[in-house]
């Protein structure tokens, strides 16, 4: 008997879900988990997802390689933090921080990292996407689970751009239930920052085109105004183009520089990828032909439809334009580089600790960039964490893209229906690396929590339907 189709799995998997949903609560309630009580809420609630659906259902068989690459991948993370955290033996040094308290006479065990206690309190936004998308291989494996999975998270993407557009509209003081503190004038809810608010609604938009999939708008006088696609009404299809739209005026209200233009590029891509790798129906029963390389015809398209995306974001993105005009990269981040790299030479080999940039920073931060500001990030993922894990950190990540690689070119050559969703996996991915080098939205739990679970269902539906497990008698 399926494993799945038990009593008890379902009951359990049900339940899973139930504390899978009140974890995501817990996380857009408080502003992206940017509290340590909600991450600590939040991370626990995931957990018990995770293992009441592995209880329930057992490790993925389609997806197996990813659960256990993503799985070795956390658990170093955490090893490697708690270790850097730790006290060292006796004749073994750590940062030189703790060398200055020798110097004026003051006795203490050694660390690698100067903030032990950060450094263990950054294990929870470390962990809670890891545990997602950990549960999302687990609990959603059939492609009616994923599709439905697609579905609500799309809507509840929209609906959340939506209130947020409301909101900044007719309460532009306010921040979801509090009042604003920061960045007057742009849309941020339900977060605290713009940037992060920008590449969240720009994943979620890139979600709802993966949905819009023939769906096609006919100008021939006396017929549909909208392609029906896998039984949509004319009236569901403009709900979902109504839901697109208004995502995308989200993102362009935040205002944000780098998530804006990462989301746009993210965009053009799709497209692209999207005419290249065609998932238009070729075949009666929905299934469309292997791709079998590219026309010159599809290049044009692809070409066109680029330029289109580009001059409509151009022509929404006046303000966020704007800004970039007038102030360029001269924010700062620029002027205090150096002395980042810095930081990284100096702990290069086994990094700093994870959370530690705060207490390191201000020794190399130049006077000439100005000294008003707390910095508790470095404003770019790959910096922030090379000083926080050194060399293993290149290592990481790699194995991580090279994961999410292997998986969307799998997908590509093994789906064609849901070709369309594979794509959406590649360019979100793209949207993340690329505002990565200008920001920190990845390190807020809210938002990296939002991608892997998007990314999570995308894999699985990259490595086809799942594997039937089996019990024995």
């Amino acid at each position: 008997m399926d494993r799945e189709d038990g009593i008890v799995a379902k009951w359990l998997r049900l339940i899973a879900i139930w504390f899978f949903v009140t974890a995501l609560c817990v996380v857009y309630l408080s502003h992206g988990a940017v509290y340590p009580e909600a991450i600590s809420i939040s991370t626990l609630l995931m957990s018990i997802s995770l293992m009441l659906g592995y209880f329930a259902l057992g490790a993925p068989q389609a997806t197996r390689n990813i659960f256990i690459g993503i799985l070795c991948i956390w658990l170093f993370v955490v090893a490697w933090t708690i270790m850097q955290a730790m006290p060292l033996p006796a004749g073994m040094t750590g940062d030189a921080a703790w060398r200055v308290l020798q110097d004026i006479g003051m006795t203490s065990p050694e660390f690698i990292s100067p903030a032990p206690a950060d450094t263990l309190a950054a294990l929870g936004p470390i962990s809670l996407p890891a545990i997602t998308l950990l549960t999302v291989l687990i609990l959603f494996r059939r492609d009616t689970e994923i599709e439905r999975a697609l579905r609500v998270f799309c809507l509840a993407g929209g609906l959340m751009a939506a209130v947020a557009i409301i909101q900044f509209i007719a309460f532009p003081q306010a921040l979801m239930l509090t009042e604003k503190q920061y960045y007057f004038g742009s849309l941020t809810a339900p977060f605290v920052n713009r940037n992060t608010a920008a590449t969240f609604y720009g994943v979620t938009l890139i979600a709802i085109i993966s949905q819009l999939r023939g769906v096609r708008v006919r100008i021939i006088p006396g017929s549909d105004l909208f392609y029906r696609r896998d039984g949509w009404t004319p009236l569901e299809a403009g709900g979902w183009l109504l839901l697109t739209l208004i995502t995308l005026a989200a993102v362009v209200l935040t205002q944000s520089r780098g998530g804006v233009l990462a989301t746009a590029v993210a965009v053009m891509c799709q497209i692209a990828f999207g005419v290249l790798f065609s998932s238009d129906s070729g075949q009666p029963n929905g299934m469309s032909k292997a791709w079998k390389g590219v026309s010159l015809g599809q290049l044009l398209r692809a070409a066109a439809l680029a330029v289109l995306a580009i001059l409509v974001v151009s022509f929404l993105a006046g303000r966020a334009m704007l800004r970039a005009q007038v102030q360029g990269l001269d924010d700062g981040r620029l002027c205090v580089m150096p002395g980042i790299l810095a930081a990284i030479r100096d702990h290069l080999m086994i990094g700093a600790g994870a959370g530690s940039f705060p207490a390191i920073f201000p020794a190399y931060r130049d006077a000439a960039c100005g000294l008003t500001g707390y910095w508790p990030m470095a404003h770019n993922f790959y910096l922030d964490g090379l000083l926080a894990m050194g060399l293993p950190f290149i290592a990481t990540t790699g194995a991580f893209i090279a994961l999410t690689a292997t998986a969307v070119g799998a997908g590509l050559r093994r789906r064609r229906k849901k070709r369309s969703i594979v794509v959406a996996a590649a360019c979100v991915t793209i949207l993340v690396l690329i505002h990565s080098a200008t920001d920190f939205s990845i390190q807020i739990p809210g938002f990296s929590t939002w991608w892997v679970l998007f990314l999570g269902l995308c894999l699985t539906v990259a490595y086809g339907r799942r594997t039937m497990v089996r019990i024995k008698n």
